[in-house]
């Protein structure tokens, strides 16, 4: 089985038998040639080949390296110029906006006349719908989903900020805070209840075993995924109906949720050609982008600023 290694300006055929099998699973939706599997390096990573599998790495900032022995070894860029090696990374920021006019939020829960738990879920007020969040001033959505399924290369300080920050999930108030969350395949999730009632985490995931968990008031977990999908997938509680949320796992660490404004930014973004893929749940089918995303140059050590447009009349009707 042969894989193409891609980077900046030069093509390598590697023929490692057996190498990489590729594994694309996820919730549901096309994003469109999923099944050819292109591997793509790290910037300024050493591509392995015949020629110098046993190569030492060249000094910094493109400075000559030590003489090596003619036949055993080649200089390599170092991890600290990925810029000189592949071009550099950029920072992806913009926000996600309503054309149109949004219909008025809707009362999931009335004040008083929660199905269960009703001396506790909305006890002091109505349990509003998150599906579709618009600020009034604006027009920017909250909670939208904008992230990167496959870029061309991947930050080392991208990918260990994703792995490594703590994510949470809380049941607040008979509501899952936040409405929408992502995370990287490799880092983990917290799961918490900060409620006086017991919950359940009911996660309709696919490449994942389906998870389900009882939390009570109080108790907390943490949950550690091993594949990313393909597309967000619903969280539910089977215990309080009106509960639902979306979790999106990647593979990964190019991603951001909107805030209140509809503001996002990604930081350490491959310059250069990347598909970028905005979903939000009320949309029809979900997908602002096409599935498979729409292409944004990013430009090298600078921001690159990319707003997107959600069309009042494909958002569908409330299920």
């Amino acid at each position: 089985m042969t894989f193409t290694w891609m980077r900046r300006g030069a093509v390598v055929g590697l023929g490692f038998a057996g190498l990489l099998t590729l594994i694309v699973a996820g919730c549901g939706g096309d994003q469109g040639g999923a099944d050819k599997a292109v591997v793509y390096p790290e910037q300024g990573v050493n591509i392995p080949t015949a020629n110098n599998a046993g190569s030492t790495a060249g000094s910094a900032g493109g400075t000559s390296a030590a003489p090596a022995p003619a036949a055993s070894t080649t200089a390599t860029p170092s991890k600290s110029e990925p810029a000189a090696a592949s071009g550099g990374w950029g920072t992806l920021k913009g926000q996600v906006v309503f054309e149109g006019n949004p219909p008025a939020p809707e009362d999931l829960v009335e004040k008083g006349k929660a199905p269960k738990d009703e001396t506790y879920c909305a006890k002091d007020g109505p349990i509003k719908s998150e599906r579709l969040v618009v600020d009034g001033a604006s027009k920017g959505v909250k909670n939208v989903l904008v992230y990167i399924p496959k870029p061309t290369a991947v930050n080392e300080e991208a990918k260990s900020a994703a792995t490594s920050k703590d994510f949470v999930f809380d049941q607040k108030g008979c509501v899952f805070e936040p409405h929408v969350v992502a995370f990287m395949n490799g880092g983990k999730l917290t799961l918490k209840s900060s409620d006086q009632v017991n919950h359940n985490v009911d996660a309709k995931l696919k490449a994942n075993s389906i998870y389900n968990q009882i939390l009570a008031s109080g108790q907390s977990m943490v949950y550690s995924p091993n594949a990313g999908e393909r597309t967000p997938c619903e969280v539910i509680c089977d215990i309080h109906p009106w509960m639902k949320a979306y979790w999106l796992i990647l593979d990964s660490p190019y991603f951001a949720v909107t805030d209140d404004k509809g503001n996002f930014e990604i930081k350490n973004v491959p310059s250069g050609a990347q598909k970028v893929v905005v979903w939000q749940e009320a949309v029809n089918k979900g997908f602002v982008t096409a599935p498979s995303g729409d292409e944004v140059n990013i430009k090298a050590g600078d921001t690159t600023t990319q707003n997107f447009k959600i069309d009042g009349s494909k958002v569908s009707a409330a299920k």
